[in-house]
């Protein structure tokens, strides 16, 4: 049993592929290991968790709720959701990689809890449990490669 409750079904790959979780395969030991330098955050519906510009370098673990991503679809005018993501999936690691401001707005659709985990925090767990940090910062950068493959063979980016 892993500490997120991963579907076992299909998935839909708009919404939430398989590929967006993160550290599938860890124990509940390498979860207690990681989630002993996060802080839990709990969000209701609605709720703007992540506010695009702002630098912060913080990455959030879905623990429990339903977030939508949300990037501009003009210049200064309206937002347009680009993904929906929910328990077992990460936000923020753009931002906790290069420091630079937030890529997008999220928004909670439902009520739910982030894990964060800060540069700092995760320094000290890279400390304590090395070979975790080394397969989280994989699945980060697999995830990473995954959600840019996803934008670049998407329609709207052919067009």
């Amino acid at each position: 049993m892993s500490f997120f409750d991963y579907p076992t079904g299909e998935f839909d790959p708009v919404e939430q592929p398989a590929a967006q979780y993160l550290l599938a395969d860890a124990s509940e030991q390498d979860w207690a290991d990681l989630l002993r330098y996060t802080r839990t955050r709990r969000f209701g519906s609605g709720e703007i968790v992540i506010s695009r510009g702002i630098t912060d370098r913080t990455l959030f673990l879905i623990v429990e709720g339903t977030l939508e991503v949300l990037v501009p679809q003009t210049r200064g005018g309206s937002m347009r959701r680009v993904a929906t993501l929910g328990a077992g999936s990460v936000i923020g690691e753009l931002s906790f990689f290069d420091g630079e401001g937030r890529s997008a707005s999220v928004r909670a659709t439902t009520a739910g809890e982030l894990a964060e985990l800060n540069i700092a925090d995760f320094d000290a767990m890279a400390a304590q449990h090395p070979d975790l940090a080394r397969r989280f910062l994989l699945d980060l950068g697999r995830i990473l490669a995954q959600r840019l493959r996803l934008t670049v063979e998407s329609p709207a980016a052919a067009g």
